[in-house]
């Protein structure tokens, strides 16, 4: 019954709370690196708000846009090399996962002697606490707001993995519902299903804790319930808000426990072919439920309860009829994903999601959840 628990220092939660952004961040620095993605920041109007509420706060920007999904270690150093070049001395990170991972590690790269290379080579390990950062997530999905997790892939050896370690934990997260008003209906089912996938590997896995399991029965349940409805109409805040709601608890639930096998195939299915991370885990998750319930029979009782089916014997079954209700029915070959590859992709799986897995899984047992996904 040993564990140990590590969360944002403030956490705010419900639609409108973007605008208390600038109180968040005032007195904990001078000026900021704001790190956001490509666009779709800018087009919604939320960047320049953001970009306000930070002056009025006494705090000067240097603005950062343009991280990809996946986001690279190249696109990583640039920032890091920009939050260094304005003497930044603290980040803002607001969009999808994938600016909220850069985000993070920006922040915990910037007092380090060594480069984020050496980082992802694991020849050394954060040494300094990071600068103070608040995320701000315009997906429901990662719960990377309040993860000690950043996902960044190496783009000279194509290999995708999530660094971990308490300093990047943020200091504070701010989930506004309304940021994800504009999320396009793929969009919306992918992330919300990556949510539900991390509610399950958590709450089934080695690393499982009392309080990680009721994050994730939570989470499960406002998901399962939710998704559908704010991928058919997202227009309306009270179908994004649970959506919201649950993927923070999942994020609350994972990073104090940890995730499974469909993390640990997603993770280089995604490196090696581009494929978006949240419908590759949707694609694998039933798969890999259906190889799990002999290890986990009671609590996947649970989890049918939570997502609205019978029995543990059916809840890949319900997933699978999920995902066909949220529009996603495409096959990982739909990618270029071929048997050839697997010996790679199962090589590059073997980490902690792998090892946290509470079925252990052989390369033939993987080779085949593989299989029936493409």
């Amino acid at each position: 019954m040993n564990f140990e628990l590590v969360f944002p220092r403030k956490i705010l939660f419900g639609t409108g709370t973007f605008s208390r952004l600038g109180e968040v961040c005032r007195g904990n620095g001078r000026r900021a690196l704001l790190v956001t993605g490509r666009a779709a920041l800018r087009r919604s109007g939320k960047l320049a708000q953001a970009e306000e509420m930070l002056a009025g706060a006494g705090i000067a920007v240097r603005l950062f846009e343009g991280v990809e999904n996946d986001p690279s270690l190249a696109t990583c150093d640039r920032a890091i090399g920009a939050a260094r070049e304005a003497g930044c001395d603290m980040v803002v990170a607001i969009g999808g996962g994938s600016a909220l991972d850069a985000g993070k590690i920006v922040a915990a790269m910037l007092p380090q002697p060594f480069t984020i290379r050496e980082l992802f080579r694991g020849e050394r390990n954060l040494e300094r606490p990071s600068l103070f950062v608040v995320a701000a997530p315009t997906t429901a999905g990662t719960g990377s707001e309040c993860t000690r997790v950043s996902v960044l892939t190496d783009e000279q050896t194509q290999t995708k993995k999530g660094l971990r370690h308490e300093f990047m934990v943020p200091q504070a997260a701010v989930v506004d519902p309304e940021l994800t008003l504009g999320l396009p209906p793929a969009v919306t089912a992918q992330t919300g299903m990556d949510a539900l996938t991390q509610a399950i590997e958590c709450y089934v896995g080695r690393n499982a804790n009392p309080a990680s399991d009721a994050l994730a029965l939570q989470a499960m349940e406002l998901l399962a319930r939710h998704l559908p409805a704010a991928v058919e109409d997202g227009s309306k805040i009270e179908n994004r808000e649970p959506v919201a709601l649950g993927s923070l608890l999942t994020g609350l639930a994972f990073t104090n426990a940890a995730l499974g096998a469909v993390h640990g195939l997603a993770h280089p299915v995604g490196a090696l072919f581009h494929a978006p991370h949240g419908l590759v885990c949707a694609l694998l998750l039933p798969q890999v439920c259906e190889f799990n319930l002999p290890a986990q029979p009671e609590k996947f009782d649970r989890i049918a309860g939570r997502i609205g089916c019978k029995s543990g014997r059916d809840v890949p079954a319900a997933l699978s009829a999920l995902n066909r209700r949220v529009g996603i029915a495409e096959r990982l070959g739909k990618f270029g994903v071929k048997e050839s590859a697997f010996p790679r992709i199962l090589t590059d799986s073997r980490g902690v999601s792998m090892t946290n897995n509470p079925r252990p899984a052989s390369d033939a047992d993987l080779a085949e959840i593989l299989r029936r996904a493409i």
